[in-house]
């Protein structure tokens, strides 16, 4: 039997295109690598220097801020804080005044940034002089600028005022939420997390508050109206455990009707399922056991968002025994949907 003649090989001029196009991607693959260290090198550059052109005109600020004042240091900048915080949230400001203020106070914040640690001492002293209840302006200025000197420092007390162990306050408290997102939103997200785990309007849950590890806030921080806010904070912190905890939430008797129906909503934007027999039990049953219809009615809407037709037999059948007009007419209405 005849010997098979092997395979030909590939023309030369073949193995020198192959050749010279592997140099030439590996000549590109180089030069793009160098480029690439070059611009992390210049923008590691440009960021060094706008820090210190951010510094040098933060010294600069400071200088006419104190030539202004009697004062020197941080109690100049402390006392141009005062001035100012007052004006950013009072309605009678006008508003070329307010835009005054505004860069005042952005003026102050940066000056401060670069005092160090007299500023630190500075701002902490005068946190401990002030009333939560009576200077909440003052109080969320200074946390900003806390948290222009020292941030990590800084968001120890935010957290702790969001917890209700310091500067004890609803007001406050959410301002601190609000923060928290802004600078840490993991560090929120948990803060946040633990507040609706071991809280309510009516105060904190001890059992739940011992058995999270949970320090006891302050009676004066407890939110006995507006506690919903802290549900809103929480949903902007968008917390990846943010469906288990509004389930939760919804299945704790001593939670009030509006935080309550803050979570429903929320649940269905997300059409989450696994809320649809909790929200559906509420529908039935609304917290204080009264009817109440605009409530019921955000029942009806987060369970259409969720199951789409699939509410349809819920609906008719609370449709038969509802006795409120008002309901009746706002489940016809969603009984149209396909």
């Amino acid at each position: 039997m005849a010997a098979s003649n092997p395979s030909p090989r590939p023309p030369a001029s073949l193995l020198a295109i192959g050749l010279g196009a592997t140099l030439a991607a590996a000549a590109l693959a180089y030069l793009v690598y160098g480029q690439r260290l070059q611009i992390e090198t210049m923008t590691a550059t440009l960021a060094a220097q706008e820090k210190k052109l951010d510094d040098v005109y933060g010294e600069i600020v400071r200088i006419r801020i104190e030539q202004k004042s009697d004062k020197l240091g941080p109690d100049a900048l402390l006392e141009k804080l005062r001035v100012y915080a007052p004006m950013l949230v009072s309605a009678r400001t006008t508003e070329p005044d307010f835009e005054s203020a505004k860069k005042e106070m952005d003026a102050v914040l940066r000056a401060f940034r670069t005092m160090g640690e007299p500023a630190w001492v500075a701002i902490e002293a005068r946190l401990q002089q002030l009333d939560p209840a009576k200077n909440f302006d003052e109080l969320k200025w200074l946390l900003e600028a806390a948290a222009r000197v020292d941030q990590p420092k800084a968001l120890l007390i935010v957290k702790d005022v969001l917890l209700g162990l310091r500067l004890p306050s609803p007001r406050l408290r959410w301002y601190a939420a609000s923060m928290l997102i802004d600078y840490d939103k993991p560090l929120a997200q948990e803060t946040l997390r633990r507040v609706l785990t071991t809280e309510s309007s009516r105060g904190i849950n001890m059992e739940r508050a011992q058995a999270y590890g949970a320090s006891i806030p302050d009676k004066n921080a407890f939110a006995t109206t507006g506690f919903n806010n802290f549900v809103q904070w929480y949903i902007r912190s968008g917390d990846p455990q943010m469906e288990s905890t509004l389930i939760m939430v919804i299945g704790r008797s001593e939670h009030d009707t509006v935080t309550i129906q803050e979570c429903i909503e929320e649940l269905g934007k997300r059409k989450c399922t696994a809320a649809v027999a909790q929200i559906q039990h509420l529908c039935q049953n609304p917290p204080g056991q009264f009817e109440n219809p605009l409530f019921q009615n955000k029942c009806c809407d987060a369970l259409v968002q969720i199951q789409g037709a699939g509410a349809r037999p819920f609906l008719e059948a609370l449709l038969e025994r509802s006795s409120t007009q008002m309901v009746k007419d706002h489940i016809k209405e969603l009984l149209k949907f396909k």
